[in-house]
């Protein structure tokens, strides 16, 4: 994430309980007797030194999305990053090949290697361009490999939600790693090893998603620890501790 933001939020990845209705961690961190707060890390909420929050996991019902934000979640995001850049009909997704591996090959191969940003320790990106709303469009079809992504063909034009799934086409959302918009006033990053997203923006940006209906946001800063362990207000014994 740059460090030239005027502020910067967290968004944490939605758990489940045993029904499969979506639970905020405030709320699983209350239920268990622990602490929310911007830095916490699940598997430390949950009480396991497995970082995945599975083994031995205090909590019964089902961990958060791993390096991909739920697609209602993006959604909702998406609604209040639109207010905040003067350009949403031009914005840049990047999808990590770690997570769309197929998707990236294939497309790289259509489009030519500078459709891919370089990026250390094997995070390359495919790129896409085209406006915010498209992000609903980006996704995976049977057969699989299949990329299907609508390009801004000019100022202020938009294309049209995805219609609903037919099951002779199926279609699978794909939520990007990386989203900015041509103006750069905000940058938002699902890291492919966390459950939970980063982005920094103005302040305003901020504030509006802390109000955000639909979303669990907390502020963070650039000096904020989001590695494993890195929850101090929610120790868990490692093993030989």
């Amino acid at each position: 994430m740059p460090k030239l933001f005027e502020a910067y939020a967290r968004v944490f990845h939605p758990a489940s309980d045993d029904e499969g209705n979506d639970v905020s961690w405030a709320e699983v961190a209350r239920r268990l007797g622990r602490i929310a707060h911007p830095g916490m890390q699940w598997h430390q909420i949950v009480g396991t030194t497995d970082t995945f929050g599975i083994e031995g996991s205090n909590w019964s019902g089902d961990i958060p999305d791993l390096g991909e934000m739920p697609a209602e979640t993006l959604d909702r995001l998406c609604m209040v990053l639109a207010e905040h850049t003067a350009d949403p009909a031009h914005c840049y997704f990047g999808l990590c090949e770690i997570n769309h591996h197929p998707l990236v090959d294939k497309t790289v191969a259509e489009q030519g290697p500078r459709s891919r940003l370089k990026l250390p320790v094997g995070r390359d990106h495919l790129v896409l361009f085209g406006p915010l709303a498209a992000a609903v469009q980006i996704g995976d079809t049977d057969p699989p490999g299949l990329m299907v992504f609508v390009r801004a063909t000019g100022p202020g034009e938009e294309p049209p939600g995805r219609p609903e799934p037919d099951p002779t086409d199926p279609f699978w959302r794909e939520s990007p790693s990386l989203i900015w918009p041509a103006d750069r006033s905000w940058f938002v990053a699902s890291e492919v090893d966390f459950d939970s997203t980063v982005l920094g923006g103005s302040r305003a940006l901020v504030e509006a998603l802390l109000a955000a209906p639909g979303l669990e946001v907390f502020e963070v800063t650039p000096e904020t620890k989001l590695t494993a362990f890195s929850d101090d207000l929610n120790p868990v014994l490692q093993t030989g501790d």
